[in-house]
């Protein structure tokens, strides 16, 4: 058992996926999933007991989350089901992380999307003094792994914050913040939205060379953004479209049944292969050294 979850361990594929267009697509599902589902939950037992809700939200997710964590942490390969089940209920997580956060400090949206933000650089900056490599397609030992993932956490929060303080309106409506930009959901997932595909352009079209400063930030720049955006027309089609007649239990259906056919489709396509690494094992262990 200490043999498997050592930090020193190494292993001979990648334990994420390739970027493709397919995992961009199975990101955002999975953002907008756990923004209706989380949502949908913390309100399950009505809106005078919003206590009782959040704690049931994250007992189930938190275990859940942790349950396929760990099942993805102690297999030597990339796992499909165990990496987007953990993904998809980080989402459901990760929002209420933010979002009580905020509730429990009092702070505004500009605030809490800063302190999340220094957390990201922080993970970088510890995950780089460790190992030397921040590239994602390196994610070859277990203190990479590690660092992935919580670099992976705080892109969620951030992400979150950063799409409330954007969406959220100054006065006169519910969830008002005074430091927020009051463009609206639909706005704010469309501007978002913008930003992300000339980031994916960049990266199909202007071929930046991998693991090079421009990959690596276009990569994880890209990631931080499909969870506001996500969230964005979750709570656009949830709230907003024809008086909110979707609602959340809604909108969850929805996202659910997207996900699952996206993940039924990489589950195909993975088959029982893992994704190999674009060099060999010993050379991503001297370049780390």
């Amino acid at each position: 058992m200490k043999e498997v979850m050592s930090m020193d361990r190494q292993f001979a594929y990648s334990k994420v996926p390739l970027i493709t267009g397919g995992f961009w697509l199975a990101k955002l599902i999975s953002t907008g999933l756990g923004e209706s589902v989380s949502d949908f939950s913390v309100g399950i037992f009505g809106q005078k007991n919003q206590v009782a809700g959040a704690i049931f939200t994250v007992v189930w997710s938190l275990g859940l989350f942790s349950f396929f964590l760990i099942r993805q942490l102690r297999n030597d390969r990339y796992q499909p089901i165990n990496y987007w089940l953990s993904v998809a209920l980080l989402a459901v997580f990760g929002t209420f992380s933010a979002d009580g956060f905020k509730a429990v400090t009092g702070l505004h949206y500009f605030e809490t999307t800063m302190i999340f933000f220094v957390l990201m650089l922080a993970s970088f900056a510890v995950w780089y003094s460790q190992s030397h490599d921040l590239s994602i397609h390196h994610i070859t030992s277990r203190l990479n792994e590690v660092f992935y993932w919580l670099t992976v956490a705080f892109s969620f929060m951030l992400g979150t914050a950063a799409g409330d303080w954007m969406a959220s309106s100054r006065s006169g409506a519910y969830n008002i913040d005074t430091s927020s930009l009051g463009l609206g959901f639909l706005n704010t997932g469309l501007l978002l939205g913008a930003i992300f595909l000339v980031l994916v352009a960049f990266r199909r079209f202007g071929k930046p060379t991998q693991n090079g400063l421009p990959e690596i930030i276009s990569f994880w720049a890209a990631y931080a953004l499909t969870r506001p955006i996500g969230a964005s027309f979750a709570d656009y089609f949830g709230y907003d479209f024809h008086g909110g007649v979707l609602g959340n239990r809604g909108m969850s259906l929805i996202w659910f049944v997207a996900f699952v056919i996206v993940l039924t489709v990489i589950v195909k396509k993975s088959g029982s292969t893992s994704v190999q690494l674009e060099q060999p094992v010993e050379e991503t262990m001297a370049h780390q050294k």
